[in-house]
C-alpha cells in the first residue's frame, strides 16, 4: 500500500539518485539541503495531471493525498522535491508555467505522461520515460535525467537545458539544441514551425535565437494542461517535411556521397550548378562538365562560411594508372583514358575578412579547420536530404506556399493604410519599410519609376549574423521579397526570391528549399496577422475617437448654466444648474456615498480577518492584508464594484470647465458641494494626462501655495503660484526649497541657488549651481553639462548658510566654502556608476524618472544600457552621471542626512556629508527617506515595481543595520510629519499615517501616485500632490470621516486643481 507524507530531504537522502546533483550537492553540503521539505510518496502513483508549480494547491490530485496528514509546513506550499518510490503514469499534463524555481521531481521507477513542458527543476526518472505526445524541455536551469530510455513522438530540447539519458532513445521528431546530435532543428529552427501548429507561434521572430522564440511557451502550456496538442499529426509533419534519408550512405564525407548530392534533384537534370544557403553558410553542388571558357569542372561541392572559411569537397578524375603502349594507342585512337575518382579536399581561412592561400585538408590537418568542414557538410547534407524529399513528394511545401500566398493575399496586405499611407516610397530608405519585430517589412505599390513600370512587391528581411570585416552597413540582412506581375495576359503570377545578403542580387526560391519556404510561410503569416490586427485596432480606435468626439460635442452642447455670476447669495441651486444637472447631481451624490462605503466596508473586513489571524497565530494572517495587518491597497479589483460616477464622469467634467471658465468663487463652492471629486471616476484620464507636481509648499501669512508643475526632466516643467481662484505662473523660478523652522528659503534661477530669510526678504548666501561632475574620478570620464545645473529639490538649513541640492548628477552640500559632492562618494572600477544605465549623453536625455510613472520602473541594473543604443552611437558628447530613485532628507535639528539611490543602500551622513552608517534595504531599491518630527528615528523605504518595504531605525544605533519593519507592501513616493505621526504617501494614491512606533493611524485615498505632501504647522491642513496632476487640499474636520473619500482620516477633501495635458487650462475643483 502506498503512503504519503511531507518530511526533511534528510530523511530520505538515502533513496536519492546518487548521481543526481541533489544527492551530490547534499553529500558536499547536507545543511544546505536538510531541512528542504520533500513529499515522499511510496508506490506507485497514478494522478490525471501534476503542476510543478503548485503540486499541493488546493484542488491538485497530489494535496488529496494528504487529506488528515499534519503537516507543517502548511501543506499547500511547493515542496522542494516529489520524490515516489515507484512508477509515475500522468494521464494529462506534467507542465510549470516558468523556467525557474518549480518543485523537482524524482520518480524511481518508469514515469508515463502524455505530455511534458518542463523547465526549472531537475526531473529524474531512474526508469524509462514515455512521453505519449510533447516532451519540451526549456531552459539552462533545468536537468533530464533519464536511465532507462526515453520514448517521445516529439521532443524538444531548447536554450540550454540539460539532457542525460541513457538507454534507447525512440523520437519520432527529434528537436534538440543541446547535445549536438543529428536532429530537426540541428541547422535551423525552421522544422519547428512545421511540428507545431501555427497558433502557438508567438511574435514575429526570424528564428536566428532558436526554436523557444519561435514559441508563446505560455499558450503551449495552457494548451496541454488543457488536453490539447500543439503539435500537430505525425502524418501533417511528414507531408510537408520529407526526409530523403537514404540519400547518403552516411555522414562522411566520401566520394559516393558527394556524387550522391551532385546528381540528386537538388538541382535540375539539365543544370550544371545548383546554390544554397542556410545562416552564414553558402554552398554550390556541381556536376562534372565544360564550364563556358572551355574548361573541366569536376563534380564538387564547394562551401563557404562568410568570410571564416571557404572549402573545396570535389571528386577529381585522376588517370588510371597504366603501362606506356596502352596509353599510347589510347591516344592514336582518340579514346577516353580510364580515370579513377578520388577525393579532394581543400580549405582556405579568412582574417579580417580576407581569404588565405588554399591549403590541402588532410586527415591531420587544422583540427579547427576540419571541424568547421565537417559541420558546414553536415549542414549540406541535411539540406540535400529535405530538398530530395521534396522533390520525391511532388515539392508539397512549394504547392503550399503557391496555394497560400496568392496575388490576392498578398494585394490585401500591401494594400493596408501603412504601405499606402505611411511606408509608402519603395526608393526611399525612410519609407520603404519599418521593422516588426525581428523582421523589416516593405511594400511596393504597382507604379512607374523613373519611366518604368514596377509590380506589386513585399519585402520581408531579417538579420542574418553579423556583418563581417569588410563588409558594407547592415549587410547582414537575408530577405524574401514577393513579386506580383498582373501586366502579363492570365492569372496574375506570384514569383518568390530570396537573398542571404543585401549586397547579393536576388535568386529565384528553389522548390526544395525546404527551410526557407517553411520560415517563409511562417514569417508571412506571423506579420500578417499582426498587421491585420494592428489595423483592426487602429480602426477601432478610430471608431472610438469619433464616438468619443460626437459625446463630447453632445454633453458640451447640453452642459451650460442658467444664469452666470455673480450669484445673489440666497439664489438656489435650481437657479444655476438646470434640472437635469440637479437631478445628476443627486445621483452622483448617492452613488459616491454608497461606492465609497462599498470600499470602506471591504477594507474593514480585510482588517478584521488580519486581526483575528494574528490573534489565532495562524500562517494565514491577513488574506489580503499585509504582515503588518494593514490593509493592501491595491484592492482585488475582481471582488469590488466600479465607481458608478464612471458612466456621467464626462457629463460632469464639461460642467468644470463651464464653472472655472468663470472664476468665481462662490460658483465653483456650489459647484464642489453638488459634485464632490470622484477620483476613481477619472483614472484613466490621470494616468493618461496628468502632469506630474511637487514640490509643493505653503507660503508665509496665507499667501497661497507655490507648486511645480511637470516632472523634473521636462522641457515643459514650471512653477506656479495658486491664490483661491487665481493661477500665476512663476516662469523665473526654476528650483524652490524651504527650512525646517519654515522661515529660510532657497531659490533657484537656474544659474545659481540663493537662500533668503523669508520669501521675497534679503538674501543670506549664494551658490553657483554645479557642473554635476565635481568630485568625480577621471577614470569615469564623465562630464558636466544640463543634468548636473538642475535643481530637483533644494532643502536650506535654518541659517541659510548651508543647503542640499539634489539633481540626476548627485546630492550636494553648499556651504561657505562652495559645493561638495555628498553622493556618491564611492566609486569602484566595475561598480554601478560606472554602468551606461547610470549615464547618459548631453541631447539624448532619457526620462530619467520615468521609473516613477505610474507604467512601470527601471529593471535594466547590470549596466547593458537602455535599448538598441542607436542613438547614442551617433552621438559623440560626453556622458554625465544621470541617477534614478536618487533622494535625501535632512533631521529636524539638522545633524544628520539620509539619501540613496536605485544602486546604493540607505545612506545616514553628518551634517558635513560624512558616512556614518548604511542601512539594507528590505526590498529591492532604495526610493525615499523621512526623519521623524522630533528627529529621533530615520524610516527608509525600498521599493520594487509597485510594492515597497518601509523600516525604521534610530539615528543613533550605529549597530543596527537592518532596521525594524514598519510596512512591507507600500512603494513610497513622499511623505511628511507632525508630532507623533509620519504620513506616508504610495504608488497607489493613498496617504497612510503611523505613530513614531509604526502603529497605524489613519489613511485616506487621493487617486494617482502621491508625488508630495505639505501639512500646515499646526496640522490642519494637508496639501498633496500626485502623478495625476492633482493638487488636493485637506482639512481636518470634527464630523467624521469624508462620505466622498476613501478612508478612515479626520480629513475631508476642500479643493482639488487638476493639471491635465488635455485640458486648455487648468481645472479648479
Amino acid at each position: 500500500m502506498s503512503t504519503t507524507r511531507l518530511c526533511p530531504l534528510a530523511d530520505v537522502a538515502a533513496l536519492l539518485p546518487a548521481d543526481s546533483w541533489i544527492a551530490q550537492r547534499f553529500a558536499e553540503e547536507p545543511d544546505a539541503l536538510a531541512t528542504e521539505v520533500v513529499l515522499w510518496i511510496t508506490g506507485d502513483l497514478q494522478v490525471p495531471e501534476l503542476h510543478l508549480d503548485a503540486p499541493l494547491a488546493s484542488g491538485s490530485p497530489l494535496r488529496s493525498l494528504l487529506q488528515g496528514v499534519r503537516t507543517k509546513p502548511a501543506a499547500t506550499d511547493p515542496p522542494f522535491l516529489i520524490l515516489i518510490e515507484g512508477h509515475l503514469q500522468i494521464d494529462g499534463a506534467l507542465t510549470c508555467d516558468d523556467t525557474d524555481g518549480a518543485t523537482h521531481l524524482i520518480v524511481l521507477g518508469d514515469a508515463r505522461v502524455r505530455n511534458a513542458v518542463v523547465g526549472g527543476q531537475l526531473l529524474y526518472v531512474q526508469g524509462a520515460l514515455q512521453v505519449a505526445d510533447l516532451l519540451w524541455g526549456d531552459y539552462n536551469h533545468g536537468d533530464l535525467t533519464v536511465r532507462g530510455g526515453l520514448m517521445a513522438r516529439v521532443a524538444l530540447f531548447t536554450d540550454e537545458y540539460h539532457v542525460d539519458i541513457t538507454g534507447p532513445e525512440q523520437v519520432e521528431f527529434l528537436l534538440d539544441e543541446g547535445r549536438g546530435v543529428p536532429n530537426l532543428v540541428e541547422f535551423s529552427a525552421e522544422a519547428a514551425g512545421l511540428v507545431f501548429a501555427p497558433e502557438f507561434f508567438g511574435g514575429i521572430d526570424d528564428g536566428e535565437a532558436g526554436v523557444a522564440g519561435l514559441l508563446d511557451r505560455d499558450q503551449v502550456v495552457a494548451a496541454v494542461r488543457a488536453g490539447e496538442s500543439p503539435v500537430r499529426s505525425s502524418a501533417d509533419i511528414k507531408a510537408d517535411l520529407p526526409v530523403a534519408s537514404d540519400l547518403f550512405a552516411d555522414e562522411a564525407i566520401s566520394v559516393a556521397n558527394i556524387l550522391a548530392a551532385v546528381n540528386s534533384p537538388v538541382m535540375g537534370r539539365k543544370e550544371k550548378v545548383a546554390y544554397g544557403w542556410f545562416g552564414q553558410t553558402d554552398f554550390t553542388l556541381c556536376r562534372r562538365h565544360i564550364d563556358g571558357e572551355g574548361d573541366q569542372r569536376d563534380d564538387n561541392i564547394y562551401i563557404t562560411v562568410w568570410k571564416a572559411w571557404d572549402f573545396y569537397i570535389g571528386v577529381a578524375q585522376e588517370p588510371a594508372v597504366q603501362g606506356a603502349l596502352p596509353r599510347l594507342a589510347a591516344r592514336v585512337l582518340r579514346r577516353a583514358v580510364p580515370t579513377t575518382p578520388q577525393l579532394s579536399l581543400a580549405y582556405r581561412p579568412y582574417e579580417e575578412g580576407v581569404p588565405g592561400e588554399w591549403v590541402a585538408l588532410y586527415e591531420d590537418a587544422d583540427a579547427e579547420a576540419r571541424e568547421a568542414c565537417e559541420k558546414a557538410w553536415r549542414g549540406v547534407l541535411d539540406y540535400a536530404r529535405r530538398a530530395v524529399g521534396q522533390s520525391r513528394a511532388g515539392y508539397p511545401l512549394h504547392r503550399r506556399l503557391e496555394a497560400e500566398l496568392t496575388a490576392q493575399r498578398i494585394e490585401r496586405l500591401t494594400s493596408l493604410p501603412v504601405f499606402t499611407d505611411v511606408y509608402n516610397d519603395w526608393w526611399d530608405s525612410d519609407k520603404d519599410g519599418t521593422w516588426y519585430d525581428d523582421v523589416w517589412v516593405g511594400a511596393r505599390q504597382p507604379c512607374m519609376h523613373e519611366g518604368e513600370p514596377w509590380g506589386r512587391a513585399l519585402k520581408l528581411s531579417y538579420e542574418n549574423g553579423e556583418d563581417a570585416p569588410g563588409d558594407p552597413e547592415d549587410d547582414a540582412h537575408a530577405c524574401y521579397q514577393i513579386e506580383i506581375d498582373e501586366a502579363r495576359a492570365g492569372p496574375a503570377l506570384v514569383e518568390f526570391s530570396y537573398v542571404q545578403r543585401q549586397s547579393e542580387h536576388r535568386q529565384p526560391l528553389p522548390r526544395g528549399a525546404a527551410d526557407h519556404i517553411a520560415r517563409l510561410l511562417r514569417l508571412y503569416g506571423r506579420v500578417e496577422a499582426a498587421l491585420l490586427q494592428a489595423h483592426e485596432d487602429e480602426q477601432a480606435v478610430q471608431t472610438k475617437k469619433l464616438a468619443y468626439q460626437a459625446e463630447a460635442a453632445r454633453i458640451e452642447a447640453a452642459v451650460h448654466l442658467l444664469t452666470t455670476p455673480p450669484l445673489a447669495p440666497d439664489l438656489p441651486d435650481a437657479a444655476v444648474f438646470p434640472a437635469e444637472l440637479m437631478l445628476l447631481s443627486a445621483q452622483w451624490q448617492a452613488d459616491g456615498q454608497a461606492y465609497v462605503a462599498a470600499i470602506r466596508n471591504h477594507q474593514f473586513a480585510i482588517e478584521a480577518a488580519a486581526s483575528e489571524a494574528q490573534t489565532r497565530d495562524s500562517s494565514a494572517a491577513g488574506d489580503g492584508a499585509d504582515e503588518d495587518g494593514t490593509v493592501d491597497d491595491g484592492e482585488d479589483s475582481d471582488n469590488l464594484p466600479e465607481d458608478p460616477r464612471k458612466a456621467s464622469a464626462a457629463t460632469v467634467l464639461q460642467l468644470a470647465r463651464v464653472v472655472n471658465r468663470h472664476a468665481d468663487e462662490d460658483l465653483s463652492k456650489r459647484f464642489r458641494q453638488r459634485f464632490a471629486f470622484a477620483p476613481d471616476a477619472y483614472v484613466h484620464l490621470a494616468s493618461d494626462q496628468g502632469l506630474f507636481i511637487g514640490p509643493v509648499f505653503w507660503l508665509p501669512d496665507g499667501d497661497g501655495v507655490v507648486a511645480h508643475i511637470g516632472a523634473e526632466y521636462s522641457d515643459d516643467a514650471h512653477w506656479v503660484r495658486l491664490q483661491g481662484p487665481v493661477l500665476t505662473p512663476l516662469p523665473a523660478l526654476k528650483g524652490m526649497g524651504r527650512s525646517h523652522d519654515g522661515r529660510c528659503f532657497a531659490l533657484s534661477d537656474g544659474t545659481r541657488i540663493t537662500t533668503h530669510q523669508g520669501l521675497g526678504g534679503p538674501q543670506i548666501a549664494q551658490w553657483p549651481l554645479p557642473q554635476g561632475n565635481e568630485g568625480l574620478p577621471a577614470s569615469l570620464g564623465l562630464a558636466g553639462g544640463r543634468l548636473g545645473q538642475r535643481c530637483d529639490e533644494v532643502i536650506p538649513f535654518n541659517d541659510g548658510q548651508r543647503a542640499l541640492l539634489r539633481n540626476p548628477t548627485g546630492v550636494y552640500l553648499l556651504t561657505p566654502e562652495g559645493v561638495e559632492r555628498i553622493h556618491p562618494q564611492e566609486f569602484d572600477e566595475d561598480g554601478p556608476y560606472s554602468w551606461p544605465k547610470n549615464q547618459m549623453q548631453e541631447g539624448s536625455e532619457r526620462r530619467e524618472d520615468e521609473e516613477d510613472e505610474e507604467d512601470g520602473e527601471d529593471e535594466d541594473l547590470d549596466g547593458e544600457g537602455h535599448g538598441d543604443g542607436s542613438a547614442e552611437a551617433q552621438n559623440t558628447t560626453p556622458s554625465q552621471l544621470a541617477l534614478d530613485m536618487l533622494h535625501m532628507a535632512l533631521s529636524p535639528d539638522e545633524k544628520y542626512i539620509a539619501l540613496g539611490d536605485q544602486d546604493s543602500a540607505h545612506l545616514l551622513l553628518d551634517a558635513h556629508g560624512r558616512l556614518l552608517r548604511t542601512l539594507e534595504p528590505l526590498s529591492s531599491y532604495p526610493h525615499h527617506s523621512r526623519f521623524t518630527h522630533d528627529g529621533a528615528q530615520l524610516w527608509a523605504n525600498s521599493c520594487h515595481f509597485y510594492n515597497g518595504c518601509t523600516v525604521a531605525t534610530r539615528v543613533g544605533d550605529a549597530q543596527d543595520t537592518e532596521g525594524t519593519p514598519i510596512n512591507t507592501e507600500w512603494r513610497v513616493y513622499a511623505s511628511t510629519t507632525l508630532p507623533g505621526m509620519v504620513i506616508l504617501g504610495d504608488a497607489n494614491g493613498y496617504l497612510h499615517a503611523r505613530d513614531d512606533s509604526g502603529n497605524a493611524l489613519w489613511r485616506h485615498h487621493i487617486g494617482s501616485t502621491i508625488s508630495a505632501v505639505e501639512v500646515s504647522p499646526d496640522g490642519s491642513q494637508l496639501l498633496v500632490g500626485s502623478y495625476g496632476g492633482y493638487l488636493v487640499l485637506l482639512q481636518q474636520a470634527e464630523t467624521g470621516m469624508d462620505p466622498y473619500s476613501i478612508g478612515t482620516s479626520p480629513y475631508v477633501e476642500v479643493g482639488r486643481w487638476i493639471f491635465w495635458s488635455g485640458e486648455a487650462a487648468p481645472l479648479r475643483w
